[in-house]
């Protein structure tokens, strides 16, 4: 078999455009990505708080169905007391204090009390300081340590206190 030498370029042009030729399907991913959204919409929750709850901590059992509003959390570990994530004083140096009011979360619901009045006063659309407050407690801790911080979220005007749990199922 003998190769004319003028057909040989021809050849390698038709390699290359069998090459180039790939077309992307975008039907199919388009269909999978339309179930995925789907499926993400209808699992997202957008009704009640979401609460973080601190690793050592284990919330108690209920079986209120009732979704907690949406306020600051104070979360009492076994080590600490924590104010919206943020640590305020540990376990240990409250134990001594002799006097019932927990002075450093005093300080720290004044300043959240301040924010929220400062917001409410910017805007009248914006809810301001509205008193609530969700708490969360650990199974061991003591009902002395939890009337401690009941009563200084009082002092400062939080008089509506939530008690977070977990829910019983």
């Amino acid at each position: 078999m003998i190769f004319d030498q003028s057909d040989t370029p021809n050849l390698r042009a038709n390699r290359k455009t069998k090459r180039g030729t790939f077309t992307l399907r975008l039907t199919s991913m388009i269909d999978m990505f339309t179930i995925l959204l789907v499926f993400l919409l209808k699992s997202y929750s957008a009704d009640g708080q979401i609460m973080t709850v601190a690793q050592d901590l284990r919330l108690p059992e209920s079986t209120s169905t009732t979704k907690p509003p949406v306020v600051s959390v104070i979360a009492v570990t076994r080590e600490w007391i924590l104010v919206d994530g943020r640590p305020i004083q540990r376990l240990e140096e409250i134990a001594t204090q002799e006097q019932l009011l927990i002075p450093s979360l005093q300080k720290e619901l004044a300043r959240l009390r301040s924010i929220s009045e400062g917001i409410g006063q910017l805007s009248s659309q914006m809810r301001g300081f509205s008193g609530a407050i969700a708490i969360q407690g650990d199974r061991d801790v003591t009902f002395d340590l939890l009337k401690r911080v009941m009563l200084t979220c009082g002092q400062v005007g939080y008089n509506d206190m939530n008690l977070a749990v977990v829910e019983k199922e």
